[in-house]
């Protein structure tokens, strides 16, 4: 199979890369700097210099190919709606755009979970939950606009498909150092105690979904993906902190408190023009700060999903790493 992947040189693209590599498929990456460049290289693709907005760099790249993996896209907790939007929206449609123009037959994006996401909480939904676009939070809504820009492009001469992951984590990822800068920094607090329950996604069982969807979804479809478990959030955060050597404290406001801090906080940026991202955001609260449990049951009823990185498997792979 010959795959162009966007978002090659990030923690998803780079191990989908390796993922591809190892079946034996040919793997053509998008790369947007001489670093990027190199580093889809060293996992395996063949680079093709460009960005998202770059049609004839993606036309070069996507000629002959089976599928288009898109990846690539803004993730971050702070922004301004512009550069989400061209990011997460524009080029998602430019990357259609090209697929459908260099005759590509599949289309699979690697979307997110936080697609349906509103201010509840959100208890053991599916599929047929609705998307959101709430107005605290652009990097949810321009997920979600993106995501419908993928579903509606579906056609039977090409079959797109969204998979929304939970929480990614991983070898490679940088969340988990974050973390414990947050703590080591004493900007680390929980909220609610943490004691509520949440659903993750290894950055392998992202892939192996990704890839499923390809072979096997009938196009137009979404598909949430999990580690086939559910976890209370305060344990899996303190287990991963443990992994690096570093123990979180006990201090914690309740949600209410952090939604209106954060949102107090983002005035404040946004009226003195700051350009560092603030210690606290609605997205953030959001996206950490209460239950998220969702089914993967169609993902393992249409694509034969079944975890191929188990939680425990996951967790050693990264002691391992860190020793």
């Amino acid at each position: 199979m010959r795959v162009f992947v966007t978002g090659g040189s990030g923690f998803v693209g780079r191990r989908m890369i390796q993922i591809l590599c190892a079946r034996g498929d040919e793997v053509i990456a998008l790369a947007r700097s001489e670093r990027a460049t190199k580093q889809v290289a060293q996992s395996g693709a063949k680079a093709v210099q460009g960005d998202l907005l770059d049609k004839q760099a993606m036309l070069r790249g996507m000629q002959d190919c089976d599928v288009v993996f898109h990846i690539a896209g803004l993730l971050s907790i702070w922004g301004s709606y512009k550069a989400f939007y061209e990011t997460n929206v524009v080029g998602t449609e430019c990357s259609l755009a090209a697929a459908r123009a260099a005759n590509v037959p599949c289309f699979v994006q690697v979307g997110a979970a936080a697609s349906v996401f509103d201010c509840q909480p959100l208890s053991q939904i599916d599929e047929t939950y609705p998307l959101k676009q709430p107005k605290f939070s652009p990097y949810i809504a321009t997920k979600s606009i993106a995501e419908q820009r993928v579903i509606a492009a579906n056609r039977p001469e090409f079959r797109t498909s969204v998979v929304r992951p939970s929480w990614i984590w991983g070898n490679g990822d940088h969340v988990l150092p974050q973390l414990a800068t947050a703590v080591n920094t004493g900007q680390f607090i929980w909220i609610d105690q943490g004691n509520y329950p949440y659903m993750t996604t290894h950055v392998a069982n992202v892939c192996h979904g990704a890839i499923l969807a390809a072979e096997r979804s009938p196009g137009g479809q979404a598909y949430f993906l999990s580690d086939g478990d559910v976890v209370q959030f305060r344990r899996w955060v303190t287990t991963l902190l443990h992994i690096v050597g570093v123990k979180p404290g006990q201090l914690s406001i309740p949600r209410w408190l952090a939604w209106n801090v954060a949102g107090l906080m983002e005035t404040i940026w946004r009226i003195t023009q700051r350009k560092d991202i603030p210690p606290i955001t609605r997205t953030m609260v959001r996206l950490i700060g209460q239950e998220v449990t969702f089914t993967d049951r169609k993902a393992q009823q249409e694509l034969g999903y079944v975890p191929i990185v188990t939680r425990d498997s996951g967790l050693t792979e990264l002691v391992n790493l860190y020793r």
